[in-house]
């Protein structure tokens, strides 16, 4: 309590005002110090029982971007930093084999199809040619001018060629994307649209070099850029990190005295103490029923708006969690509020002297108190200079009185 006294008698001489006492003829004058304090108007608010966890700022979605496929990096579009929409272009590959490759294949379905249609053209001409042989002798055999034996090989001719005739058409419609399936009841031919061979090698070099122009699959900021012209890029390591931090998440976790307290939807209170203790509004998004792996609590996710993008992935959050709350209570604040031997007090200012008040307390929230038991509304509290002081004391009110 001396050290205390000495304190205070330091500060008395920047804050302190004088006393000055006249006395008897020869005005002889005593100063007496007294100790400055800073008081609060004790009065009714509210307060709030919180909960109070902290857990580490997410950006609300993540993605790698890999290639499709390896390649030699031709343009960089992006950088560390720039803001991308989905679809944009990061990077493209060199995509100069891709097109030979395609020309070739273009030559070499031309060129096939060019054959098939010479092959269908000769195929018909057989055709028709055996069919009129075989129409011809088939009157002959009608009038006994042939024998039966001459008629079966005219016949077989005309069955070979009708069938060597569909084969040739089958080839060709196979080249331009369609086949024959077989007959119908009806004998109909059943054709269904398809692709050759090379069609098919064409549309997964087509294919390749789509992908090549690598995009975003969201809208997001750059937080990763892996690769530089020139280089060679893999499916194995990611070539950029695209984050979405219009909304950040924070995953904590609370004990089994809370679970039941805490709903999805649920709106909280969240501070940021990377940006001086902003507070941001909260909503519950996920609550597991269960304690998972090697945690000691229940895991909850938290979203937040974040349109300025002032909340960065990595910093911390406190998450203030409403367990009750009481409106139109005594409420002092804090700092007011000493404890001693398991007692808690305040000083009180009457006049200018104060007087060590037991209290007892209730709820607690971020800056005040609620006061159950022994202050009333109007009464002066000591809120600065209370740890200098000791009851009936008198003071020098400084300000403070709210």
């Amino acid at each position: 309590m001396k050290i205390k006294k000495v304190i205070a008698i330091i500060l008395l001489i920047l804050l302190s005002a004088t006393v000055f006492v006249g006395c008897g003829s020869n005005e002889e004058q005593v100063a007496v110090q007294l100790t400055p304090v800073e008081v609060y108007n004790v009065k009714t608010g509210d307060v709030e029982l919180n909960y109070n966890v902290f857990g580490s700022i997410k950006p609300l979605r993540e993605v790698s971007i890999v290639p499709k496929m390896a390649g030699i990096v031709e343009n960089v579009m992006k950088g560390m930093g720039d803001r991308v929409n989905k679809d944009d272009v990061l990077f493209t590959l060199d995509k100069t084999n891709l097109y030979q490759q395609l020309a070739q294949l273009d030559a070499q379905l031309h060129q096939q199809l060019m054959q098939a249609e010479a092959a269908m053209r000769q195929a018909e001409i057989q055709y028709y040619s055996a069919k009129e042989d075989y129409e011809k002798n088939e009157v002959l055999f009608m009038a006994q001018a042939i024998s039966q034996q001459m008629l079966e090989a005219y016949k077989k001719a005309f069955e070979l060629a009708e069938l060597q005739y569909t084969n040739a058409q089958d080839n060709y419609y196979l080249l331009q994307n369609k086949t024959l399936l077989g007959i119908a009841e009806d004998n109909s031919r059943l054709t269904q649209d398809t692709k050759s061979i090379i069609e098919t090698q064409r549309e997964a070099i087509v294919q390749m070099i789509n992908d090549s122009e690598v995009k975003s699959p969201i809208s997001g900021i750059v937080t990763l850029r892996n690769i530089e012209a020139g280089e060679m890029v893999s499916q194995q390591i990611p070539a950029f990190i695209i984050v979405d931090i219009d909304r950040v998440e924070v995953e904590t976790e609370v004990t089994e005295r809370m679970i039941n307290n805490i709903f999805i939807g649920q709106e909280l209170v969240v501070s940021i103490n990377a940006l001086n203790g902003k507070e941001f509004k909260g909503v519950v998004d996920t609550l597991s029923p269960a304690v998972s792996g090697q945690r000691v609590g229940y895991p909850v996710k938290i979203i937040i708006d974040n349109p300025n993008h002032e909340i960065k992935p990595g910093m911390f959050a406190e998450i203030s969690f409403i367990m009750d709350r009481k409106d139109r209570v005594l409420v002092i604040p804090m700092e007011a509020v000493l404890a001693s031997n398991n007692e808690s007090y305040v000083y009180v200012l009457v006049d200018d002297t104060v007087i060590k008040q037991t209290v007892e307390v209730g709820y607690r929230d971020k800056n005040n108190l609620e006061i159950i038991d022994g202050l009333k509304d109007g009464d002066l509290v000591v809120v600065k200079g209370q740890h200098f002081i000791v009851d009936g004391e008198r003071v020098q009110p400084v300000g403070g009185v709210q």
